[in-house]
Formats: structure tokens, sequence, C-alpha cells
């Protein structure tokens, strides 16, 4: 756990609250940059309006005073103290601008903007227009051949200066160090309920897997239940394991006692005597490794759905293939095994798990029907399943006694004289579930005997 934390240095914490800077001066920058095409564009636009207006008042007073250029000037001085007046109320400093008034391209007046100690220089008279530092718009009167050229500072440019530059770090730098402490105390604070968890998983010990407290917060609660989902799997696996370990114990004692009294029998002086313990050896060495098989098989179907490998598989040629392996035994007790089913079934199974699910099935089948009885294995299609059915002629189980077979050692009274452990239905209904089937136990053909039947979902379950 040390070497796996040491090899994962990035923090959480510093991510999420360098997430959180990265978006306000993503932000900050959307703002500057709207900020700055407005007063390249709309700014500009509303600043050549105005230009456009003063040059034409400017004509105006130019029409009725052009004679006399004592007139004019004070005409256009008259002019100039409005607009700078109508800044001033603006809360705005004047826009600077120099304009001329021509008659017959003779200049007849000029008002030159102050720009002593600006970082500014006139436009360029001599070839009118616009430049990066200066509106320019004409108007003319051609009745009078009068001709008036304003050139206004467009406005806004100082913002693409250093000053301007300055003007918009300044909340960004001053803001920054402001928001740090809050949002770090607030990331504390929003973090503490998942350190508390982690705290929580670390103090206990690898034998405590109960379940996690529940919490109220949304965000943490897919992370608790998968925990405590893990929890409950890990719990379920050891409970298996510890339940093996004691059928294992349980089940052996038997078998190995048999095979002990058979191999001390061997000694003995008497030939009758070592052919019994010999007999005795072979039932015990029989048993125990039928009884092994079938806690293999018990602990193989109560594994996981979500550890079984599955795979399309053709359930006619599988459920052949394991009669044809049981025939033996059939034969031995003159049973007649009949398989009726289509040419073929695919369905999603786990080979093993299916195996052992009808060898148990047409295992018991055959054991428990009468000699030169008949075992019949069905296979058919329903709507939304397949449903596999093995049937006997043999004592058959009560109703009221069909739902305790499935429990583990569990041997009906009168079923002595037939060998077994008591995990065959057991191991069967495991298997069934793990394929997401159901088993049901019926009555057999005309009443006599018992019928299994399984239904296979026709789609995997979940």
């Amino acid at each position: 756990m040390t070497d796996l934390v040491a090899s994962a240095p990035r923090s959480l914490f510093r991510r999420s609250l360098g997430a959180v800077f990265a978006v306000l001066f993503l932000c900050w920058l959307f703002l500057v940059a709207r900020e700055l095409i407005d007063i390249r564009v709309l700014q500009v636009r509303n600043g050549q309006a105005e230009n456009r207006l003063w040059a034409e008042l400017a004509l105006e007073r130019a029409r009725d005073t052009h004679a006399d250029a004592t007139r004019l000037d004070q005409a256009l001085l008259a002019l100039e103290g409005m607009r700078a007046r109508e800044w001033r109320l603006k809360g705005h400093r004047t826009p600077f601008r120099l304009l001329q008034v021509l008659r017959r391209d003779v200049v007849l007046a000029e008002q030159l903007p102050d720009l002593r100690g600006r970082d500014r220089v006139l436009p360029q008279e001599s070839a009118p227009g616009e430049d990066e530092r200066w509106l320019y718009t004409e108007v003319r009167d051609d009745a009078r051949e009068l001709v008036v050229r304003r050139w206004q500072e467009r406005p806004g440019d100082w913002h693409f200066s250093l000053a301007g530059l300055s003007y918009y770090a300044r909340p960004l730098l001053y803001g920054l160090p402001l928001l740090a402490l809050p949002l770090w105390l607030l990331f504390r604070l929003g973090f503490a309920p998942l350190k508390r968890i982690g705290a929580q998983i670390s103090a206990r010990s690898a034998h405590d897997l109960t379940p996690l407290s529940a919490t109220r917060y949304v965000e943490l609660a897919p992370l608790v239940n998968a925990v405590n989902s893990l929890m409950a799997r890990l719990q379920q696996r050891l409970d298996r394991e510890h339940e093996f370990l004691a059928d294992a114990a349980h089940e052996l004692k038997t078998p190995l006692a048999v095979i002990q009294l058979g191999a001390e029998g061997l000694d003995q002086a008497d030939q009758r005597a070592r052919e019994e313990s010999r007999e005795r050896l072979r039932l015990g060495v029989r048993r125990a490794t039928h009884t092994v098989h079938q806690l293999l098989a018990l602990a193989r179907s109560g594994a996981d759905t979500l550890d079984l490998s599955k795979a399309r598989h053709d359930l006619v040629d599988l459920v052949r293939e394991r009669i044809a392996l049981g025939g033996g035994l059939a034969v031995k007790r003159r049973i007649e095994l009949e398989l009726v089913a289509p040419e073929q079934l695919t369905l999603w199974l786990n080979r093993e798990s299916l195996c052992s699910l009808v060898d148990n099935l047409v295992d018991n089948a055959i054991k428990y029907s009468p000699a030169g009885g008949q075992v019949s294995v069905v296979l058919v299609e329903a709507d939304d399943a397949v449903v596999l059915t093995v049937s006997d002629a043999g004592p058959g189980i009560p109703p009221e006694l069909r739902q305790r077979v499935f429990e583990r050692f569990v041997r009906l009274a009168g079923q002595q004289d037939y060998h077994g452990s008591g995990l065959g239905l057991t191991i069967v209904e495991r298997a069934a579930a793990q394929h997401g089937a159901r088993v049901e136990l019926l009555d057999g053909p005309g009443g006599r005997g018992l019928t299994v039947k399984v239904s296979f979902p026709r789609e995997p379950a979940a």
C-alpha cells in the first residue's frame, strides 16, 4: 500500500484547486478579450460617428462665418467648448482632435490639440486619412467650396499599451491572493469526508469486512457503496472457503475411515477377510473420490457470476456429450437414456459449471431410477427461455420436502440405500443461478418419479 501511494504523487486536492484558479484565469481572459473587442469595434464605430457629427457642426458654423477669419475662429472655439463640456459631464477626458476648415484648398482655420507631455504625434495632414492613432472624416459644402477635415484620437487605444495591460492585470493580481486562502480552506473542508473514509478503512484489521457507515454526501455515496459491495463479495468468498473446508472435513471422515479399516484388514491372515478389506478399500476410495469431486463442483458452483468466463456453446452438443459419459452406469443398471432436443441451441454458458449441472441431474436420475427403467432428457425452446428437463421413474420427492433438498448434505428418509453425498441438487441450483436460470422440482411422467426443470433465459443474466 505504501509503494502504491508513493508511485502516485499526484494530489486530487491540488488538482481541484488548480482547476478553480484555471477557470478564474480563463474567465478573466474572456472578459478582457470581450472588453478589447468592444473597444476595437464598438467604440471605434461610435467614435467615428461622433467625429462625423462634430465635423458637420463645424461646417454649419463655417457656412456663416467663413468670410471673417476672426468670427470663424470664435465660432469653432465655442463649438469646442460645448464638446469639452459634454465630456466633463460624462466624467471623461475630452478626446484630442485636429480640425481644419478649407476653401479652395486654402486653410481658413485650424485647431490643433495640445499634445505636450503626451505619447502621441499629430496625424499626417498632407495625406488625410485614418491611421493607428487617429480617426478621420471629411465633409463638404460644394456650393460654398468649403471642406471640413477632422481627426479625432482613436478611442481606447491606451488599452493596448503597457498602461492598459497594467489596468487589466491589477484585478487578477490583487484578487487571486485574496481568493487563495478561502478557496484552500473550502477545499480542505470539502475533502475532509473523503479523508475520514480513508482513515476509517486504514484503521481496520484484515479480518474486519463490515460495511462502511452510510454517507450523507451524494458525491461520496458511489464510493462507499462500491467499497461495501467489494467487502460483501470478499466476505462471501471467505465464507465459501470456510464452508468448503468444513464440508471437506465433514464429508471425508467416513470414506477415510473406511479406507483406514480396509488398509488395516489387508494384513490379516485370512484370505476371505483380506478380500473383504480390499472391497472396503475400493469402496472407500470410490466414495472419497466422488465426495472430493462433488465438493470441488460445489465450490465452483458458488463462485461469483462475474468471475465466470462465458462463451457461446451449443447446449444440445454439451448435453449429448454428458449423457454419453454417464452411459456406463446406465448400461450397468439397464437404464434407457433418452434425449429429445432440436438440432442446435446456442447460449452464453460457462462450460465447466453447466457440465456439473447436467452431470448431477443425469447421475441422480440414473441412480434413483429402478433397474430397467427410463430416464428422459428433454430440451425445448420457449418464447424467452430454453428449458432443460430431466425425468426419472424413481421414488420422487414429496412436494413439502422439495425446497429442503437444495440444502447441503440433506438426504431424505429412505435414501440410505443410494450412495451419495447430498450435494447434487445444491450444485445444480448454484450452477443454474450462475446462468440466471431457475430450477423447479415437479412430479415425474404419470405422477411417478421426479422431473427437474431448469429454465435458461435467452439473454445472459446482467
